[in-house]
């Protein structure tokens, strides 16, 4: 051994070996035993600490997703918050300009050269312009006005036709004195056929209020569906992970949480509305999603 080379050959009178390459030897035993003893000593504490464990991660058939399941205390630590998949009446909105004009008495006659058929809707080859529109708008406010919006074919279908438009100032303007609801005039819209975009009419009576001929003004529309029950989750229940991707925690039993992919339809106020996801009723995690991702990520 190289060990015995290192040490060197000493005797007593009798021959006997002297009690210093006896203590080397055993030194040389003790380098060799060590990693072994390590090992064993490192498979107690581990097999300790697995019983006591915070995280212990489950697979979850046909999903990449695992399963965490987190010790009472650590749930406790993490501040772990719920809430329930529910259904309600949502009302969908769109927010859009729009120009407030003078009443139209009649609508110009339509320009030679175009198809004047959009969608099964009657159209103007050009539509006319806002000054084309309003050739008389000044800054009174006496009667009734209109409110002129510009719709995308595509907006124009998801809209609530038949339904009245909530009245919003800018948000460098004045607030408005009160609350204001214009009602649809009835007209078809009138394309515009450059832009490929659609114009629409909306009627505000009488004479308080308090509009200015030619002001910008927002527009908020209801859009289709808005009478009809919505699976909806609070929207700080919902996890996007790095690429992007929609997902909630459900809470089935104490302590336990998987990860569930979910398809929002759109964001309205502080809750998701949902195509797919959970059923209703199932809890999901409010508060302290991106610490159980990181622990089904990290393991810890």
């Amino acid at each position: 051994m190289k060990v015995e080379s290192m040490v060197p050959m000493r005797t007593d009178r009798n021959g006997a070996m002297f009690p210093g390459r006896l203590v080397a030897l055993a030194a040389a035993a003790t380098l060799f035993l060590t990693p072994a003893v390590a090992h064993a000593a490192n498979q107690r504490v581990s097999g300790s600490h697995d019983k006591s464990t915070a995280v212990t991660l489950e697979s979850i058939p046909g999903s990449t997703a695992k399963r965490v399941i987190l010790s009472a205390k650590a749930a406790e630590r993490l501040g772990i918050g719920t809430g329930k998949v529910g259904e309600e009446v949502v009302v969908l909105k769109q927010m859009v300009s729009g120009l407030v004009i003078p009443p139209l008495e009649k609508l110009p006659d339509p320009k030679p050269g175009g198809s004047g058929v959009f969608g099964g809707f009657g159209r103007f080859g050009v539509a006319p312009t806002p000054q084309q529109l309003a050739p008389q708008a000044t800054s009174s406010t006496a009667g009734e006005v209109w409110v002129l919006v510009t719709l995308s074919p595509a907006e124009w279908d998801r809209m609530a036709k038949d339904k009245s438009a909530r009245l919003l100032p800018l948000a460098t303007r004045n607030k408005l004195e009160k609350e204001l609801w214009a009602q649809p005039c009835g007209m078809p819209p009138i394309e515009d056929m450059k832009r490929s975009m659609l114009w629409l009419y909306y009627m505000v009576p009488g004479k308080d209020h308090g509009l200015l001929l030619k002001d910008r003004i927002r527009v908020e529309l209801q859009l289709l569906g808005s009478n009809e029950k919505q699976k909806v989750v609070p929207y700080s229940a919902v996890y996007y992970d790095g690429k992007g991707n929609p997902w909630v925690y459900i809470n089935g039993k104490p302590f336990t949480f998987e990860r569930q992919r979910i398809t929002i339809k759109r964001i309205v106020g502080d809750l998701a509305v949902l195509s797919d996801g959970p059923a209703i009723g199932t809890p999901v995690v409010t508060i302290g999603a991106a610490l159980l991702y990181g622990a089904e990520i990290f393991g810890k």
